[in-house]
Parts: structure tokens; C-alpha cells; sequence
């Protein structure tokens, strides 16, 4: 790898960066006014598309699956881009793993949402639709949706920073050793 290379991929690094920095400040806490900076608005949208498909390829297993499925899909389509980067060895495995970690944080917005429904949804006004405040309460555990979006929210954080952390120490060890990415 040329010291070129090495710039522009830790450049891409920084962007990851300014984003790690950006998402306790911008998705910590459900609000009525969901102002997002730019980057976090667009990876925001991709994610919530793929979070309204998987209500619709889930959907098929039942209420309560198809329910579950927006955000299981939202977090599984990350994975699946991780371990098919894994298996096939792509550098790009980290950058999958920190896009993971990014949909664990926004889903637990999401959750943290369910008992006090300030988030602004798709159907408009109307919060019946409110996908975790419907399986919280289903499951009789609503009181806890703060607890369990706390925990995706620090989880989702650990999963971002050990994607920065590998990614980076993936580029300056192919740079230090000379390895050529296939890519």
C-alpha cells in the first residue's frame, strides 16, 4: 500500500470519526424535533428504508415478527455486509461492522421512544403505529424501554469503536507491511 493510499483511507477514517462523534449527540435521547446533521439525516433515511422493508419481509412469520422485523432487518442487513466482507476478507469488513453498530444506535432511539412517543413517525401523528411501543407493551415490559434502549445505545457504541479501531489498525498494518488490498 502506497503512503497516498494509507492518507485517503485514514481520511475516510475521519469521516467514520466525525460520525462516532456525532451519534450520542444526535440520537441519545428521543425528541419532538428530530433535526439531524446532514450525514446522520442520510445514513438515517438508508436505514429507514431498510427498516420499512423488513416490516414488509418479516411480515409474513406474523404480527409480532413482522412488527420486530423493521428493526431486526435494519440491523441485519449491516451483518450480513459484515460477514460476507469477513468471509471474502475485504477490508471493508470493518467499515460493515461500524455501519452495524450505527443501526444498533439508531434502533435504540427508537426503543428508548416507545414509552414516551416523541419521535416523529412515518404514519403522521398517530403513535399506534409505534412498532416498539406495541411489542414492549404486548410483552407487558414498557416501564424497561428506556433500560433496553440504553443498552442498545452502548452496545451499538462499542460495536461502531471496534470497527474505527479495527479498520484503522487494518490500514496501518497493510501499509507498514506493504500488503496491496485486492480491492
Amino acid at each position: 500500500m502506497t503512503k497516498s493510499k494509507l492518507i485517503i483511507i485514514l481520511c475516510g477514517y475521519g469521516i467514520l470519526i466525525y460520525i462516532f462523534i456525532l451519534l450520542p449527540q444526535n440520537l441519545y435521547s428521543p425528541t419532538r424535533y428530530f433535526n439531524l446533521s446532514g450525514i446522520l439525516w442520510f445514513i438515517h433515511l438508508m436505514l429507514l428504508y431498510i427498516h420499512e422493508a423488513g416490516h414488509l419481509f418479516f411480515g409474513v412469520f406474523g404480527r409480532t415478527i413482522g412488527i420486530l422485523g423493521g428493526s431486526l432487518n435494519q440491523i441485519l442487513a449491516p451483518v450480513v455486509w459484515f460477514i460476507i466482507a469477513k468471509r471474502e476478507e475485504s477490508s471493508l469488513s470493518s467499515v460493515a461492522l461500524f455501519f452495524t453498530g450505527v443501526s444498533v444506535v439508531d434502533v435504540s432511539i427508537y426503543v428508548k421512544d416507545a414509552e414516551v412517543l416523541l419521535l416523529p413517525l412515518i404514519g403522521g401523528l398517530s403513535k399506534a403505529h409505534h412498532d416498539w411501543k406495541n411489542l414492549l407493551s404486548r410483552w407487558g415490559i414498557i416501564d424497561w424501554s428506556f433500560a433496553i434502549g440504553e443498552i442498545l445505545f452502548w452496545t451499538g457504541m462499542i460495536i461502531v469503536a471496534a470497527g474505527l479501531y479495527l479498520g484503522i489498525k487494518n490500514a496501518i498494518t497493510m501499509y507498514r507491511l506493504g500488503i496491496t488490498d485486492k480491492e
